[in-house]
């Protein structure tokens, strides 16, 4: 009897090792944060493959607004070339340090199972899997990374792939592994496969489309103050009280615009996959800023009807003027096109044919009533009176069109997506 019994102990004792391999994924609740296996055949601790897992998540990286919060999206697992997968282990998170984010809920109760407080997902069986779909809460604005450890066999698995931002300096693929547990789990799993990705967004990049929001709304406005002053100061002189403030609210809203370039430029790293974003769209706003200045010191260099200099100083406020438009309207244009949405593009087109009709119209409007003053067909003072208020006419309802223009395109910006970040 006691012969047995030794024998017994030595033999259990000696299976310690294997017994490691379990196929609930409950017990990988330890593993929530670092997403580690550790698998061993009884001495040596086998290595995990160093090579893409030949499993993809979609979507693996995605970019939330605030308008988004609290939405369901659809998260799936899927194998390439038909290559099964035992186990693994799936989240959602910030960063590579950052815990779990957000709430799993599950589709296909038989094969997944949620850990971590609905933090993250596992299997619940050792059975061959092709395809994983489960449904994801976000939970606020921002950009989730989402990654997964995969389990083929107990001698082939896969670690979590790291988050690499672009502020942070890459990391190899094979990560070192800490041993926190005694237990080993054999169907714990490490990164997922992802093929090319998207280029990675910023650290912050909420912050960074919040920028590209409020700098496209105020060049927006700064234009229509523009617009409304150059017409002013260049066929209605008399109104020199009224083109200066003008000008003034322009440069101001300019000069919001290029501070909030700064402050993201220094803050914030803004990493995306529209072309000019990163360099063009601050490059040209910040020359728009320097144009609005020169315009408005044009402006308040005012010379009247009688002035010897006029003719030269309404050739220079033209120029200014003209380039003032180009890259300002450039400046909208890149920042447009990194919207998914193009009728923001095609509105901005109308309203810069709009506003063509409107100087050629005011032109045409002048021209026509000094001709009729030089050939005298009306009294003077009635010439005026009909000058004044047809002119007026147009420049009231062409402005009224260009505001609604500009809170329509102000509102396609903060309402619609981005491209990618």
């Amino acid at each position: 009897m006691n012969t047995d019994c030794l024998l017994f102990l030595l033999c259990g004792v000696s299976m310690f090792p294997f017994i490691s391999c379990y196929s609930d994924g409950s017990l990988l609740e330890d593993q929530c944060q670092e997403m580690n296996i550790i698998h061993s055949d009884g001495s040596d601790e086998i290595p995990a493959q160093n090579t893409e897992a030949p499993f993809n998540i979609t979507p693996e990286v995605q970019t939330f607004n605030y308008s988004q919060m609290g939405s369901t999206i659809t998260v799936s697992l899927t194998a390439i070339n038909s290559v099964s997968f035992i186990g693994f282990m799936l989240d959602a998170r910030k960063c590579d340090s950052c815990p779990p984010a957000g709430t799993f809920s599950l589709v296909d109760l038989s094969s997944t199972l949620l850990i971590c407080n609905s933090r993250a997902v596992s299997h619940t069986n050792n059975l061959d899997k092709t395809s994983i779909t489960v449904k994801w809460v976000v939970p606020e604005n921002g950009t989730f990374y989402f990654r997964g450890a995969f389990t083929k066999d107990f001698f082939t698995f896969w670690r979590r792939k790291p988050i690499i931002l672009p502020t942070t300096a890459p990391t190899s693929v094979a990560t070192t592994i800490k041993s926190t547990s005694s237990q080993t789990v054999p169907t714990t799993l490490p990164p997922t496969s992802n093929t090319n990705s998207a280029p990675v967004p910023s650290t912050l990049p909420p912050q960074c489309m919040d920028y590209v929001r409020y700098v496209l709304a105020l060049s927006l406005v700064s234009r229509l103050c523009f617009l409304d002053s150059s017409l002013l100061v260049i066929f209605r002189p008399v109104l020199k009280m009224v083109t200066m403030i003008c000008s003034v609210f322009e440069l101001a809203f300019k000069m919001i615009a290029v501070i909030i370039v700064l402050i993201r430029s220094i803050q914030y790293v803004c990493v995306c996959d529209c072309a000019g974003l990163e360099d063009a769209f601050p490059t040209l706003t910040v020359i728009a800023m320097v144009t609005s200045l020169l315009h408005t010191i044009t402006v308040f260099l005012h010379c009247g009807p009688s002035h010897e200099l006029r003719k030269y100083w309404l050739c220079s406020i033209i120029i200014v003027d003209l380039l003032n438009t180009c890259i300002t309207t450039a400046a909208i244009f890149v920042g447009l096109r990194c919207f998914q949405e193009h009728w923001l593009l095609i509105l901005m087109v109308v309203f810069v044919i709009w506003e063509i009709i409107l100087y050629f119209s005011s032109l045409c409007c002048d021209k026509m009533e000094k001709y009729q003053i030089r050939n005298g067909r009306e009294i003077h003072n009635q010439i005026l009176e009909k000058r004044i208020s047809t002119w007026i006419l147009v420049f009231i309802i062409f402005s009224v069109l260009s505001l609604m223009f500009t809170i329509a395109l102000i509102t396609g910006v903060f309402s619609e997506r981005m491209i990618t970040f």
